[in-house]
């Protein structure tokens, strides 16, 4: 292994029905919270009223701001960063996605420091030397960002999506049974995302630290036999419960970079592009990316990808490079049993024109100097090929 700093120090309250103790749990703390809320069913369903009430019951006062959008606008922080300026908030509460937990973290940075919210992610990239204290109740498992520094947001006039670091959450609610208020579909489109991630640091080209690649291989198969579970009963708390864990695990608490390296985030790096531009689904993208990827990387490491395909996809091929494609065909089989998204138009009703998709490998190039990946890396023609794959399906 390589040498490591490692320092978590969020507190996670972890289990079902957990949301009903925040408020007691904060109210010694906090006087004065901005509930910040992802768009989508939780006004409807009773959720955000329920979290509003329980935080109200202990004493807590909870302002509110509109909705956050998927691929969170430097608008929409500004607005949070005005609002807490104005009332002397001491707490910013995330419920929802990475969107609102993002907006959360820049929010909670904006308005400590007093800056604009573009100097931390873009300009001046001031570093973060206070925050507000952060609360975060993810409603699905993704990316896993409420248990780390970084935030992701969208220029909204350029289109570029970028990130900056910042303070840990104070307190991480994680209640699987919030997670029933996602559907199936997006349940999987957040899963492509944990999966991804774990990714990045099985693909670096790391052959030196055998316990953190076991690691990474016990996520991956831990993730995609409870997805399984799911596809058969989407009520299953239990499944929901593990893959809930699994995303704080990988990329949330950053356990699986450990002694390891870069990660190799290729996908990553021209998702972020694609989405900021196209204004869609984040671990959608990913699962359309992410086999395109693996069928143009995978015989430049057969060592690599022969293991993920003997030691995950159940390959029996002796032959390196016969089980390396053997293994990625398999994952692609997969991605279809629990009915991944295959092509950008399972995203969005959209043209996605070769035009455009050459603008997001343009943009990707901008603001990853030049191209993005670790094991190969991929400049903007290999980017546009990558990219064009994804309106056929596999």
């Amino acid at each position: 292994m390589k040498d490591f700093n490692y320092f978590n120090p969020v507190k996670v309250r972890f289990g079902a029905g957990i949301k009903n103790e925040i408020g007691r749990t904060l109210k010694e703390k906090y006087q004065r919270v901005l509930l910040v809320a992802s768009e989508g069913p939780f006004h409807e369903n009773g959720l955000y009223d329920s979290i509003w009430k329980d935080l109200t019951d202990n004493g807590i006062q909870v302002f509110k701001m509109h909705d956050v959008e998927a691929n969170p606008k430097l608008y929409r922080i500004r607005e949070g960063a005005e609002i807490c300026k104005e009332n002397q908030v001491d707490c910013v509460a995330a419920l929802g996605s990475g969107s609102a937990i993002d907006c959360t973290k820049a929010i909670s940075a904006a308005a400590a420091m007093d800056v604009d919210p573009y100097d931390l992610y873009w300009g001046r990239r001031v570093t973060v030397t206070k925050a507000l204290d952060t609360v975060m109740i993810p409603t699905i498992a993704a990316t896993g960002s409420e248990m780390n520094r970084s935030s992701v947001a969208v220029n909204e006039e350029t289109k570029e999506k970028y990130f900056f670091d910042t303070k840990h959450a104070k307190y991480v609610f994680m209640d699987p049974e919030i997670t029933l208020t996602v559907p199936i579909r997006l349940t999987v489109w957040g899963i492509m995302d944990i999966l991804s991630h774990t990714f990045e640091y099985y693909f670096n080209g790391d052959t030196e630290s055998e316990f953190q690649t076991n690691f990474s291989e016990a996520i991956i198969k831990s993730v995609m036999r409870n997805t399984e579970k799911l596809i058969e009963d989407p009520k299953d708390v239990t499944a929901r419960g593990e893959i809930m864990w699994a995303a704080a695990v990988t990329w949330g608490t950053g356990l699986t970079w450990i002694g390891r390296g870069d990660p190799d985030m290729a996908c990553h790096g021209i998702e972020e592009s694609f989405s900021a531009y196209f204004d869609t689904h984040h671990g959608a993208c990913l699962g359309v990316l992410t086999p395109r990827w693996m069928e143009t990387v995978c015989e430049k490491r057969t060592d690599l990808f022969s293991r993920f395909a003997r030691n995950i996809m159940g390959v029996t091929e002796e032959n390196d490079a016969k089980a390396a494609r053997e293994g990625v065909e398999r994952y692609k089989e997969w991605l279809k049993s629990v009915k991944a998204p295959n092509t950008y138009y399972d995203l969005a009703p959209l043209a996605f024109a070769d035009e455009e998709l050459e603008r997001v490998a343009r943009t990707a190039c901008k603001v990853y100097h030049g191209g993005v990946g670790r094991m190969t890396r991929f400049e903007e023609a290999d980017i546009i090929e990558l990219l064009k794959k994804g309106k056929e399906a596999y």
